[in-house]
């Protein structure tokens, strides 16, 4: 006949628990306790500049940085209005019945081919002086089966060598 032991099986368990989760929280805390050794090529971090502490001379520095920030705001107005005075948009229309390319001076002119275009380039060009030039390619209006896929990629061979977009409805 098996015997129950006389003392109870939990009364060696329950510290032998305590003594593990001890050793398990010391070694979770290593990392945080021990310092990396030093070597020697390691470089120090560098400081940032000290602040100053007094005020008149943290406003002199205020002062100085809105002048800047205002200077540069001038300077990219400035810039944006002049942008926008150098432009010049020509633009080209697409026959929605034929799919071939036109343009208004003073009346209907088609470009029918490269030749033709790289003559209309140059001409936009001369009249537009030292001004940028951007050719517009403006889409039928209304739907019709063109321009068609082989019209387009004629277009942007005609005006790869400059700046030019599609006006899609």
């Amino acid at each position: 006949m098996i015997t129950p032991p006389r003392r109870s099986v939990t009364r060696f368990f329950i510290p032998l628990i305590d003594v593990l989760i001890l050793l398990f929280c010391i070694f979770l805390l290593m990392p945080f306790v021990s310092s990396p050794a030093a070597d020697d090529d390691t470089k120090p971090a560098p400081k940032a500049p000290e602040l100053p502490t007094d005020v008149a001379e943290l406003r002199k520095q205020l002062a100085a940085t809105q002048k800047e920030r205002d200077e540069a705001q001038r300077r990219l107005d400035r810039f944006q209005k002049d942008r926008g005075e150098r432009l010049v948009v020509r633009v080209l229309e697409i026959d929605p019945d034929t799919g071939k390319l036109y343009y208004y001076a003073p009346g209907r002119q088609e470009v029918a081919g490269q030749a033709q275009a790289e003559q209309l380039i140059a001409y936009q060009k001369r009249l537009a002086g030292e001004k940028d030039t951007y050719f517009l390619i403006m889409y039928p209006r209304r739907a019709s089966g063109y321009p068609t896929r082989a019209n387009v990629e004629t277009y942007r061979a005609w005006f790869q060598d400059v700046p030019y977009g599609f006006d899609i409805p």
